[in-house]
């Protein structure tokens, strides 16, 4: 077993946060919950955040504007056009390491806390169900090799459809990876743990957004489309929004993980 030392970081990582009724969730919330868990940084999965789809300059500001250090994204990534352009002009996003070559952005980046520690984030995107993209498992080796060796942490964000690829990354990255969760589908998972070495593993983090809705939609639109079979057009629920989140507590001297709790804050 790997030895830790006193010192502790605190990483919270919010799952698809999705419009309105997740933004204004987080504003409720969030700088009380860093406050009251002295959480170190912050990282959300923003391709939901412009009513469902994609995000903006100006929603993205809101939850930077809030604490989030980092937004990762998927494959909701183009749906605002001019996120095309804006995304690299700001490292603080990140799309997934496995798009073409051609797309702009980055794969990863490297931000630091408030305390001086440097904190790399990996986004990947998963081709089980999910659409022809290069392949998660060379694309996260990649990274690993371009990022520096003086991170204390690497969180990587698999967005990801089936349970089965997201837990493949995290065996890949174990020992190698503080942090590997997905996000996607919306419904959180059970399944936090830290394996033997030190890697932390959640299959799905869970939105942050209504849950009086089908995955963050409207019920009645989504419903005519499973039952009609017709095109139907999807609006984001705006009633009362869950927070879904993971607290992952990291020794920076090791990069491992030493603890992990999911977090739960239901509509008021």
């Amino acid at each position: 077993m790997y030895e830790t030392s006193l010192e502790r970081m605190k990483v919270l990582v919010i799952g698809d946060v999705l419009g309105q009724a997740g933004r204004r969730a987080l504003k409720s919330h969030l700088p009380s919950l860093i406050d009251m868990h002295q959480v170190d940084f912050v990282v959300a999965n923003g391709e939901n955040l412009a009513h469902g789809f994609g995000t903006t300059e100006k929603v993205a500001d809101e939850l930077f504007n809030l604490g989030v250090n980092v937004l990762t994204n998927g494959n909701h990534c183009w749906d605002q056009r001019s996120f095309l352009e804006h995304i690299d002009e700001d490292d603080r996003y990140v799309r997934p390491m496995n798009f073409t070559r051609f797309a702009p952005g980055r794969g990863w980046t490297v931000q630091e806390t408030t305390t001086g520690h440097k904190i790399a984030v990996i986004n990947l995107i998963g081709q089980v169900f999910m659409g022809s993209w290069d392949c998660p498992f060379e694309a996260v080796d990649q990274a690993m090799s371009e990022i520096p060796d003086d991170v204390s942490a690497i969180l990587v964000d698999m967005h990801a459809e089936a349970t089965s690829e997201k837990m493949g990354m995290g065996w890949y990255m174990d020992g190698r990876a503080s942090f590997v969760y997905g996000t996607h589908t919306h419904v959180p998972t059970c399944d936090e743990v830290i394996h033997a070495s030190g890697t932390a593993y959640q299959s799905d983090i869970g939105m942050t957004g209504s849950y009086q809705s089908i995955i963050g939609m409207k019920v009645e639109g989504a419903l005519r489309r499973m039952v009609q079979r017709l095109p139907e057009r999807f609006e984001a629920a705006e009633g009362g929004a869950s927070i879904f989140a993971t607290l992952v507590t990291i020794d920076p001297s090791t990069r491992m993980a030493v603890e992990i709790e999911r977090i739960h804050i239901p509509p008021t």
